[in-house]
């Protein structure tokens, strides 16, 4: 796999449609809550578990959380260099790019995730505006909102590559 940025927390708080004064870990949350997933997968790359072993682990026992994780250790960035295979091949096909087959299918892990402010999430603040994106409460509660709608389509995209319909990633274009 070539490499490849998913995203990054400065995409978003600096991002001219964001609010001028939230700090910069509001623009990490939806990311950090699919990097827990990824983690708890074991999807994670051998150079990433051979530099922050201790600190995955402790995202796994719910020690630490993974958005403070995703700013200091990752600097805000997910790329592809963070995932083994699998993680790398899931992540290409659903994350952010809505190219791939899998995700004309179901939606952009992006898509998914905005549906779920607009319906579900609990935010910081009351907010019915285009910005409630921006203050989601990086919560337990809402992380388990999150990998229920993950956990979901990793198993579309599994049955997918199972029927031969292999999801065209990014690469396939």
């Amino acid at each position: 796999m070539r490499f490849q940025t998913f995203d990054k927390a400065k995409w978003h708080y600096g991002a001219v449609s964001a609010p001028a004064d939230i700090p910069c870990e509001f623009g990490a949350t939806h990311i950090a809550f699919f990097l827990r997933w990824c983690v708890e997968q074991d999807f994670m790359s051998k150079e990433t578990i051979e530099e922050c072993g201790k600190e995955l682990e402790a995202i796994k026992n719910k020690t630490l959380d993974c958005r403070e994780f995703f700013m200091e250790m990752l600097d805000g960035a997910l790329t592809s260099e963070d995932f083994n295979t699998k993680g790398g091949y899931f992540a290409s096909a659903y994350y952010g790019n809505d190219k791939t087959k899998f995700a004309k299918k179901y939606g952009t892990y992006l898509d998914n995730y905005d549906t779920a402010v607009k319906s579900t999430l609990k935010t910081a603040i009351e907010r019915l505006d285009d910005n409630a994106y921006f203050f989601v409460e990086n919560s337990e509660e809402n992380y388990e909102i999150v990998k229920k709608i993950i956990d979901k389509r990793y198993e579309q995209f599994l049955l997918m590559k199972e029927s031969g319909k292999k999801p065209k990633t990014i690469h396939d274009n």
